[in-house]
């Protein structure tokens, strides 16, 4: 980051380090959870509930890394440390937020699915935000000009 730039592939590769540590951290959580029985009649609703807040994310980057990984071509481009950092930021944010909706719920007046159904009111908005910046930094086309 040294001319205020980071490589594309390093971006990525760092993003996706984040969301799949982070998401495997919540479905461990929900998958003990589920285990011993938290859940017991809602167990379909959660994971209903969790699939959706991560999984479209982490395809597309897996789909993206993979499809870099058998690439004959060395990939050059660059992108500014600044909008690397923002996207780095809100991915976290939006992780421990939802990480955190899930390990405050049994001090919650709102059991179960009804907090997380709820949830989606700051879940969604922060998830639209963290994806936004990350759909940039994975699906970009542009190539760099020498």
């Amino acid at each position: 980051m040294a001319n205020g730039r980071v490589a594309l592939e390093e971006a990525r590769n760092r993003l996706a380090t984040v969301w799949l540590a982070g998401s495997g951290a919540v479905f461990l959580v929900l998958m003990v959870q589920s285990i011993l029985g938290k859940y017991d009649q809602q167990l379909q609703e959660v994971w209903s509930w969790f699939v959706p807040t991560v999984l479209p994310t982490l395809a597309l980057m897996i789909g993206v890394i993979g499809a870099a990984a058998l690439s004959e071509t060395n990939d050059q481009r660059e992108v500014k440390s600044w909008f690397f950092r923002l996207t780095f930021g809100l991915s976290i944010f939006y992780l421990v937020v939802l990480a955190a909706t899930i390990l405050l719920e049994p001090f919650s007046k709102t059991p179960g699915i009804q907090l997380f159904t709820l949830s989606n009111y700051w879940l969604s908005p922060l998830q639209g935000l963290a994806v936004a910046a990350i759909g940039v930094l994975f699906t970009t086309q542009h190539r760099k000009v020498e």
